[in-house]
């Protein structure tokens, strides 16, 4: 573009030789461009570009929020609506701020103190979203999903044990809460505690027989147990919820290669490679089979 204008000027007659200003000029070392004298941050300039485009999806939310707000600025509804339409266009902290002023107003709302928790866990900041959830749990124990995300910060914070008696606490008052087994299973399953783990997962399909997390687990768990025809069981269930998933369909194959149904195998890492060219785990899965294979042919060809 920039050349094509430098052209048109030299057909107008003027002196190609001739050196002016730069009209934009870039230092990457401080990220900085300067056009016609002034100075950008290239950086925040991006990302409010990269925040608009986030935010268009929902432009017609944000701006009857933004009416609203300008009604009434202390409208908590509003504001909450907005942090919320902010959180899903990836704009944390924008949606922190507003939720920080709606507990200014509503100061112990569990649902706003949930979900300052919730964008706090996105952010990284697990302390913080780990005191959030505690004071939902206080405001209003019964709510169980903030037990629920209290467990996965807890576990994501490394602290394993009590991500276990969280979930087992929850489960306590609600032996139906799916998630909260699956919960379970998954600290069970860090602590290498596979059987107890296991367990845990087949409880949550006792619940809900196609639930797709417990499927993959209770296919992977079953499989490192050695109980082979469970764990394809497992796998082949969970393939007829999402039969588009390629970890799934390399699962099936390392599972029928243990037990011995090589091309089948082949066959269960094929497809998952169709589904997602270049699927490392599949690779990774088709190589051992074909060594075993290969190693299974050596000694008939002796």
């Amino acid at each position: 573009m920039f050349g094509s204008k430098e052209l048109i000027k030299n057909i107008q007659g003027e002196d190609p030789n001739q050196q002016k200003p730069a009209a934009f000029s870039y230092d990457p070392a401080a990220k900085v461009l300067t056009a016609d004298g002034k100075k950008y941050e290239i950086l925040p300039l991006f990302l409010a570009v990269r925040d608009l485009y986030a935010s268009l999806p929902f432009f017609d939310e944000l701006q009857a929020c933004t009416e609203m707000l300008e009604k009434n600025p202390q409208d908590a509804t509003a504001l909450f609506q907005k942090a919320v339409l902010l959180y899903k266009a990836r704009r944390f902290e924008a949606a922190l701020q507003l939720i920080e002023q709606v507990l200014e107003i509503v100061p112990d709302d569990f649902r706003v103190w949930y979900n300052r928790g919730v964008i706090l866990s996105e952010m990284g900041r697990l302390e913080e979203a780990l005191a959030a959830y505690d004071r939902v749990i206080e405001l209003e124990p019964a709510f169980e999903i903030a037990w629920d995300n209290k467990g996965v910060v807890l576990a994501r914070l490394g602290r394993l044990e009590e991500a276990l008696k969280t979930y087992e606490k929850v489960l306590r008052k609600n032996p139906k809460y799916t998630e909260a087994w699956a919960g379970k299973g998954s600290v069970l399953s860090a602590l290498d505690r596979k059987e107890e783990a296991l367990e845990a997962y087949l409880s949550a399909l006792k619940i809900r027989h196609d639930y797709l997390e417990a499927l993959k687990s209770v296919g992977s768990l079953s499989s490192r147990l050695g109980r082979y025809e469970e764990a394809l069981a497992a796998y082949d269930t969970a393939l007829q919820v999402a039969p588009e998933a390629p970890e799934l369909w390399a699962g099936r194959g390392l599972v029928l290669s243990e037990l011995g149904r090589q091309e089948e195998a082949l066959q269960s890492c094929s497809r998952a490679l169709k589904l997602k060219p270049g699927f490392v785990p599949a690779l990774e899965i088709k190589v051992e089979i074909l060594s075993r294979v290969s190693r299974q042919k050596a000694p008939d060809s002796q």
